[in-house]
């Protein structure tokens, strides 16, 4: 089944994580794109260099056997992090695959996303082989999840310094998953700690609120 999310991003969105200010593709590029003033500050630079629009879309294409709260995290995930531009179930010719991933012209590497559930030994050569600037980020239904997976990493990656677990309060991505129709209208209010969103389907409309919980791994 195909879910397509068309996203209006509200004024006030702010990224969980802005992507270098100099990009390293885009033709045309120079020194990157200057951000332009608005009645909320500067707006967010994407990976690109080229201004975000106020609505985009993306097509998630379910995988058999693949559970609705998985393409909840991976729509999450697109959202959280859309000024890296991140590509969904895209190959980068490793034995690994990210469920979403960001990157430059030359097909560099610069951002890797994992959702739900992942071995300690992915995580570790993953982490080991993207290098030191290249995030490295895995997105858990909920906080505890979140903590459960960090605890269960603590001490088995080599550069735990590299990753970052960034979760939901309860109930929010399953919420997500329920409602999930193949039409999807949403409307997003980003922060660097919440996440706001109005979910509009050809049956329902939802209001959903989290916070977000960003988790570091220890050594």
């Amino acid at each position: 089944m195909k879910y397509t999310c068309t996203i209006e991003h509200l004024p006030g969105s702010r990224p969980l994580e802005v992507p270098p200010r100099q990009p390293r593709h885009g033709a045309g590029c120079g020194t990157g794109h200057v951000p332009e003033m608005g009645d909320y500050g500067p707006r967010p630079v994407p990976a690109s260099g080229l201004p975000l629009p106020v609505r985009d879309r993306i097509v998630l294409d379910a995988a058999p056997g693949e559970v609705p709260w998985h393409i909840a995290l991976k729509f999450l995930g697109y959202l959280l992090y859309r000024e890296w531009e991140p590509r969904v179930e895209e190959g980068v010719g490793w034995h690994y695959k990210p469920d979403l991933v960001s990157l430059d012209a030359a097909g560099n590497i610069r951002l890797w996303l994992d959702c739900g559930n992942i071995a300690a030994r992915k995580t570790d050569r993953v982490a080991a082989k993207l290098g030191e600037d290249t995030p490295f980020r895995i997105l858990r239904r909920t906080e505890k999840d979140a903590r459960q997976l960090a605890a269960t990493l603590a001490g088995k990656v080599r550069h735990p310094q590299r990753v970052r677990l960034v979760a939901f309060d309860a109930g929010f991505v399953d919420a997500i998953a329920a409602g999930l129709d193949s039409t999807n209208r949403i409307k997003a209010l980003r922060g660097t700690d919440r996440l706001d969103l109005t979910f509009e389907t050809r049956q329902d409309r939802l209001e959903l609120h989290s916070r977000l919980h960003v988790l570091e791994l220890k050594e």
